[in-house]
């Protein structure tokens, strides 16, 4: 009987879960703005932030009164670099919980992003006097010391908030970034260990403990940190990205081939992995498929610049003219420097039309764009010159159109291009070039060579062997500049020792130590000119740009300061009387009214320290005034010096002054200083656009900044 009643209890039991199931079913399949919250916060916890945005959205559309959405929908828009959008999910939450410290921390943070340095200040400030004890606080003050680059003092705010939490994750490892960044690779260690006991389970732990052993050099540990954090967070995309970039620099080039293979195969937009895989091909010798590759990169990814410059740079050197190919990729620089014209940026686009037709120089709509803009700044023998390339070249190939234009068509285009070539043919007959006989166009103008080196660094963490590139880019950029010559030393040096030996050995009046930094969105040139002669310090330079087209922007603003460092120099090549001839003309900005002087051939020197040249007093054999000029070169009547006359031809000559200049510069290629370094040429500016209006108020930021934001 009792077992009987207890058959039956335990068939009530069963039957009331059954019975009470569909319910409790019901009740969990219901949508609520919780369910929807704790959806939204184990997809941040795994990074993915489109689809924690999409959780915390329906939470605050089920309840617009629930406070921690709010927060957590700005914290993930802000996480994904949209600061006004989080400002704007913040407000909703402030409205219902005004004092809540998380919320002005983060408020901070986001007026951090929006470069508003002083409203954070004080946000985190006020918040430091009420909670002393709040360590994010003191993060929010740490990255405002960064932000200025005071290493130092972010140090210190990480430790104040560690002193209050001796275990926080985001204090220990910014410290440990800190260290490695200063080189005090012993102290980083400490702080890794720390965060390795604590957080041993911790993808993110792991792969900055890769990070900064690749920054001491240690590819050996790094390779094992990093399959420690891939393998604990297989979604981790930045593990793997930091994976084959240490198996590429390790020389496993099949392995970082096959994990860029895994990347793309995920993200096809995953540009890095493509360029990575081009630059492992190439290690293998295969030249063929990395430039497929890059090529393929750029059709997923086009605003990528250095995988760009990668590819243009190779495919100048390894294919032949009549590759295909050539013409898909200059149009690409011909659409842009279309765009560049409608904004009225005529350096811009002058730019972007050479680099057309230095991948493809038979691309007749980006030479005959060329040539027009020469035409309209009054470069005409340029612009003949231009001309008759075209018409020599009876299959130069037109991209425009896309497809074959009608014989007609082609017939009236050709007619037009003869006729034009005959009328400034014959408008330029009493050019000075044609009044001495000079072939002014084939006249060796180079007056500064310069060698440009970079350093041997561990690891490149966005672009591997960016320094490298941007060095071979840096000499590839002066090519249109026609009184210099620079030359990249393919391999890196070990320092300034190094390369200053390598200069002066070779006799370069300059040479040039660059390096380049990069941000997800932003990248910094960094540059110090020395003298080859001296080995003194000339100039420290650093570009920053953000945006579309930052590499080139970076580049162009490294030339033109180059450029401006350097005296106008040119020499006599030809004399009668007390009428000289010299090989400079209007495309380097020279003038009626422009005052030379005249130094013995052979006794100019860079200065010892700063810009400018040294001769003696007694070498200087007179001066010239330039009467008439060309575009090449220019004639002038000269004074003697003394009671001798000791000029003779090859002697050279240095601008000593400019008649002021009324309308601007035809072309932003030319040295632009006098004799002294005095800058005596303002370079065109660049026309106002988003990108250069950014440029002007964006502040650079060390490259550990976006590393230990990213840390949470």
């Amino acid at each position: 009987m009792k077992l009987m009643k207890n058959r039956n209890r335990i068939q009530a039991f069963f039957l009331a879960v059954l019975l009470l199931s569909p319910l409790q079913a019901q009740s969990a399949d219901r949508k609520t703005a919780r369910n929807y919250f704790d959806k939204g916060l184990a997809a941040e916890q795994t990074e993915e932030w489109h689809t924690a945005t999409q959780y915390y959205l329906e939470s605050v559309r089920e309840n617009p009164a629930f406070v921690d959405a709010w927060f957590h929908l700005a914290q993930v828009s802000y996480l994904l670099g949209e600061p006004d959008l989080a400002l704007q999910y913040l407000s909703s939450a402030e409205k219902l919980e005004k004092t809540n410290s998380r919320i002005m921390n983060l408020k901070g943070l986001i007026f951090l992003s929006l470069g508003q340095p002083e409203n954070a200040s004080e946000i985190f400030n006020q918040i430091l006097a009420v909670y002393p004890n709040d360590v994010s606080a003191h993060f929010g003050l740490a990255e405002l010391q960064l932000l200025d680059g005071r290493f130092s003092g972010a140090k210190k705010e990480y430790e104040e908030a560690l002193k209050r939490q001796g275990d926080n994750k985001k204090a220990l490892l910014s410290l440990a970034l800190l260290c490695a960044y200063t080189n005090d690779f012993t102290a980083a260690q400490t702080y890794l260990r720390r965060a390795l006991n604590y957080y041993s389970s911790d993808s993110t732990v792991h792969y900055l403990s890769a990070l900064i052993s690749c920054m001491k050099g240690d590819l050996q540990n790094a390779e094992t940190q990093a399959r420690i954090s891939v393998e604990l967070n297989k979604d981790s995309n930045q593990g793997y990205k930091l994976l084959s970039q240490i198996l590429y620099y390790q020389g496993k080039y099949q392995e970082a081939i096959d994990l860029c293979d895994y990347q793309i195969a995920k993200d096809r937009t995953d540009s890095i992995s493509w360029y990575l895989k081009g630059l492992s091909l190439k290690k293998q010798g295969n030249i063929s498929d990395a430039v497929k590759t890059w090529s393929k990169g750029l059709e997923i990814s086009p605003q990528d610049e250095l995988m760009r410059m990668t590819l243009e740079l190779e495919a100048r050197d390894s294919l032949s003219l009549e590759d295909p190919r050539r013409a898909l990729w200059a149009e690409y620089h011909v659409n842009i420097a279309d765009q560049a014209s409608e904004r009225y940026d005529g350096t811009g686009a002058s730019y972007e039309y050479q680099r057309a037709l230095r991948i493809d120089p038979e691309n007749r709509k980006a030479r005959m764009a060329y040539a027009n803009m020469l035409e309209l700044n009054g470069m005409h023998e340029l612009y003949l010159e231009q001309l008759k390339f075209v018409a020599e070249g009876s299959s130069l190939k037109d991209t425009s159109e896309g497809k074959k234009a009608s014989e007609d068509a082609v017939k009236r285009a050709e007619t037009k291009l003869s006729d034009t070539i005959e009328a400034y043919s014959s408008l330029l007959s009493e050019t000075l070039a044609k009044k001495w006989d000079i072939q002014s166009f084939y006249l060796d103008k180079i007056r500064w060579n310069i060698a440009v080196f970079y350093e041997e660094r561990p690891m490149n963490f966005v672009h591997a062997d960016s320094d490298y590139l941007t060095a071979m880019a840096a000499s590839d950029i002066f090519r249109g500049v026609a009184q210099t010559s620079v030359q990249t030393n393919p391999l890196p040096v070990s320092g300034y020792g190094e390369a200053f030996r390598n200069a002066r050995t070779k006799g370069y009046d300059y040479f040039v130590i660059l390096s380049l930094e990069e941000g997800t969105d932003d990248i910094t040139l960094n540059a110090v000119m020395y003298s080859a002669r001296t080995g003194t310090e000339t100039e420290k330079l650093s570009f920053y740009a953000t945006g579309n087209n930052r590499y080139s922007t970076v580049l162009r603003r490294f030339r033109n300061a180059v450029l401006e460092n350097l005296p106008v120099r040119g020499k006599i090549i030809r004399r009668k009387a007390k009428t000289v001839i010299v090989d400079l003309g209007k495309s380097e900005h020279i003038v009626n009214g422009a005052e030379f002087q005249i130094v013995r051939k052979g006794r100019i020197s860079t200065a010892d320290t700063g810009t400018g040249l040294t001769y003696r007093d007694d070498d200087v054999l007179g001066k010239i005034t330039i009467t008439e000029c060309g575009e090449e070169i220019s004639e002038g009547i000269i004074s003697l010096s003394g009671f001798y006359d000791k000029v003779n031809d090859d002697d050279e000559v240095v601008l000593l002054s400019l008649p002021e200049i009324k309308s601007e510069p035809a072309i932003d290629t030319a040295p632009v200083a006098d004799a002294k370094g005095n800058v005596v040429v303002n370079q065109k500016p660049e026309a106002e656009t988003p990108l250069n209006a950014e440029i002007r108020k964006a502040v650079s930021h060390p490259a550990i900044l976006e590393l230990i934001q990213n840390i949470y």
